[in-house]
C-alpha cells in the first residue's frame, strides 16, 4: 500500500469476509493492520462463496449477524462507511434487503448488473489485461464506477 500511496491513484483496503469466524474478530483483524488514512478510499468487504460454501451455505441470520458487526466496527473506526463487494447471487440471497443503505460493488461478468437497486462500482469483467502490469496473475478484475468525475470526486 505504500509504494501506491507514492502514485497519484487512490488507495483503500481490501478484506474478504469469512463465514468461519466472528466478525468482531474479523475487524479486529483487518485494523491491526490497516492504519486510518484520511485519504484512503472507504474499506471493502468481500461476500461471496467461497471453498464449499456454495455446496454448505452459510445460516443466512447468522452471517447476516456478523457481517454487521463487521460493518460496524469498521465504520466507527475509520469514520467511513464500508462498501459491500458481492456476487449477483450473494446479494440477491444473503444481503438485500439488509445492507442497502451501503455502497455496493457488484460483481457480473457476463452482463450489466440483474439488480434492483443502486450499485456503486461494478465489476465487469475478471479477464482484463492491463500495460504495464507485472503480477502472478495472468488477468485483473476490470471494474466501473458508475457516476460522472463530480460524483467521483464526492465518493472519496
Amino acid at each position: 500500500m505504500e509504494q501506491a500511496k507514492k502514485t497519484k491513484l487512490l488507495v483503500g483496503a481490501y478484506h474478504f469476509f469469512s463465514f468461519d469466524s466472528p466478525g468482531e474478530k474479523q475487524a479486529k483483524n483487518f485494523i491491526k493492520n490497516v492504519e486510518v488514512d484520511e485519504s484512503m478510499l472507504p474499506p471493502v468487504v468481500d461476500v461471496e462463496y467461497y471453498g464449499n460454501k456454495k455446496k454448505n451455505p452459510p445460516n443466512a441470520d447468522q452471517l447476516r449477524e456478523e457481517l454487521q458487526i463487521y460493518l460496524d466496527s469498521i465504520q466507527e473506526h475509520y469514520n467511513l462507511t464500508p462498501i459491500i463487494y458481492a456476487t449477483e447471487e450473494m446479494w440477491n440471497t444473503y444481503l438485500k434487503g439488509y445492507f442497502d443503505s451501503y455502497p455496493l460493488w457488484i460483481r457480473n461478468v457476463i452482463t450489466k448488473p440483474q439488480i434492483d437497486r443502486e450499485w456503486t462500482f461494478w465489476q465487469y469483467s475478471n479477464r482484463g489485461r492491463l500495460k504495464g502490469y507485472q503480477g502472478e496473475e495472468a488477468y485483473i478484475d476490470l471494474n466501473v464506477f458508475y457516476g460522472d468525475k463530480e460524483q467521483w470526486k464526492e465518493f472519496h
